[in-house]
């Protein structure tokens, strides 16, 4: 397979441009909106060369394969929703820095539909839509007890354990407690603690009582997307009108 190389247009700015010496929370805040977006895109891309490199399961295959795909990509969910769920208390703690001027007059730089979008995460992070709280409560869950935090994830675990294996109907993949030991990290594994944390994400294939994952997906699609997009066009507005 030939080589292949990252694409974009190299620019540049002066750092003193960026960061000074002295404080300047404006200019911090936006430092760390750049974080977040390189952090999506890294996990975006691993997403993508993950979908593009390996085969697909078949249909009521039990395999490493199967095990391998569906654990990577419930690591890349519950990061994603876990960054999500960072962004969100990201803004909470900088809410000063939304209402300043230097920062509205870099909004108003980007267009309408970046205007809204952006209103549209606020007000979900801010708690202001309907349901919007039970929504982050949710975010809150996943990032505590199956992404993050490990000292306080065992008792959540052991409940969706049992519940995958001894309470959920058999359908193959349940029958027994899957894993793969071998003399590398490539190909070794624990398919059975990423059932654990599928079955607490409400991923696993005959859950019908609508999982944190079903109920939300279309949620988080949305405000992943608006991340991105919003989060881009406010540097690319920020990095245009720095002063000299």
């Amino acid at each position: 397979m030939d080589e292949q190389e990252f694409k974009g247009e190299l620019k540049h700015i002066e750092p003193y441009r960026l960061i000074k010496e002295e404080d300047d929370s404006v200019a911090r805040f936006f430092l760390v909106l750049a974080v977040v977006f390189n952090d999506l895109k890294g996990l975006t891309l691993f997403d993508k060369l993950i979908n593009n490199t390996y085969r697909k399961e078949r249909l009521e295959e039990v395999s490493v394969q199967v095990g391998e795909l569906g654990g990577i990509f419930t690591q890349i969910n519950k990061l994603f929703i876990s960054n999500i769920r960072e962004f969100f208390d990201f803004l909470k703690e900088n809410e000063k820095v939304l209402l300043t001027t230097e920062f509205k007059e870099v909004l108003l730089k980007t267009n309408k539909d970046i205007q809204n979008r952006w209103k549209d995460i606020t007000d979900v992070a801010f708690g202001i839509l309907p349901d919007s709280s039970e929504f982050t409560k949710y975010l809150i869950l996943i990032r505590n007890n199956v992404a993050f935090h490990y000292n306080q994830s065992g008792k959540e675990l052991k409940k969706s354990f049992c519940s995958y294996f001894y309470k959920k109907e058999k359908m193959g993949r349940n029958d027994l407690a899957y894993y793969s030991i071998g003399e590398t990290m490539e190909d070794t594994r624990f398919f059975y603690a990423d059932a654990a944390v599928q079955e607490y994400m409400g991923l696993t294939k005959n859950d019908k009582s609508g999982g944190f994952d079903i109920k939300y997906r279309k949620e988080i699609s949305g405000i992943m997307f608006d991340m991105n997009l919003t989060i881009s066009r406010l540097l690319k507005a920020y990095l245009k009108n720095r002063p000299k």
